[in-house]
């Protein structure tokens, strides 16, 4: 399978009609099976960068990504039938995040800029062949990665970025709105213009 760049619309791994796909939001999914000596390290390694939040600011920054989480899958939960009983003979990582822009592009800047963190997470995940160069990695994500049945977005045409801003915006107009009510024209004209001069960045 290859990543097929159509002729509008968000590109992610199975094209535009993914169900992966709502709005500006792309989401994906990718479980790997993971080495026997992954299943003691990797925990080991989550409870560090939840504790050190340091490790995790580049990704943080990256602010196109909504969010990324990884996290063992060592069985799967039995619903009753018709589902069948299924026991797994080996850890499984799973891997979902949701982001802005492209397909490619999301793997590229992973592969990029945070190339140790990826041997961190997948190298005890057979088949993982290094994040550099992005090529052979991005064949693997897409080797493993599972469609979603049903995604949602509560703002699907807007980007983390329109969020965060109008997050910012609502905070610093908060402000003015508690005390407008007390002041005289003059004083609200002048915090008006404050409100524009520290949101403006975000407006």
């Amino acid at each position: 399978m290859s990543a097929r760049a159509p002729s509008a619309g968000p590109v992610t791994a199975t094209g535009t009609a993914s169900h992966n796909v709502h709005g500006q939001a792309i989401a994906i999914t990718v479980f790997s099976t993971v080495k026997w000596w992954g299943k003691p390290i990797l925990p080991a390694l989550f409870a560090v960068t939840k504790r050190v939040p340091k490790l995790t600011d580049t990704l943080v920054q990256l602010s196109f990504i909504h969010f990324a989480r990884w996290s063992l899958v060592k069985q799967i939960p039995y619903n009753g039938p018709p589902q069948s009983k299924r026991k797994l003979r080996y850890t499984h990582m799973y891997f979902e995040s949701n982001f802005n822009g492209g397909w490619e592009e999301y793997i590229d800047a992973f592969s990029q800029i945070l190339t140790d963190g990826m041997a961190a997470f997948w190298g005890s995940s057979y088949g993982f062949p290094k994040a550099l160069p992005t090529a052979p990695f991005k064949k693997y994500i897409q080797n493993n990665e599972i469609e979603a049945s049903h995604y949602y977005s509560a703002y699907p045409e807007a980007t983390i970025t329109m969020v965060k801003a109008a997050l910012d915006v609502d905070a610093k107009l908060a402000a003015l709105k508690r005390n407008a009510a007390k002041m005289e024209p003059e004083a609200f004209a002048a915090a008006y213009e404050r409100f524009l001069t520290d949101a403006q960045r975000s407006l």
